[in-house]
């Protein structure tokens, strides 16, 4: 069974990859610094499940399991909690 994230996780997610693929890693830690700077999340879980979810989508695109960054993000929504 695998991990059940809310629309909310994964909407920024796919929105801070599609922005900032760039500047993001593989590597969870990187990430969830990145994460911080880049939204105004408040809690810690939140920031750390955003993070991990980057996390395997930029796994996903190394792997070339994912095409295109852009149709990743979703129109008009914005990053704040």
């Amino acid at each position: 069974m695998g991990n059940i994230r809310s629309q909310k996780i994964k909407r920024t997610s796919k929105e801070l990859v599609a922005k900032y693929h760039q500047h993001l890693s593989t590597d969870f830690e990187k990430n969830k610094i990145l994460v911080n700077k880049l939204t105004n999340v408040q809690s810690k879980r939140m920031r750390n499940r955003i993070a991990g979810y980057v996390t395997r989508i930029m796994v996903q695109i190394k792997d070339g399991k994912v095409q295109v960054i852009e149709k990743l993000a979703v129109g008009g929504s914005t990053l704040t909690e």
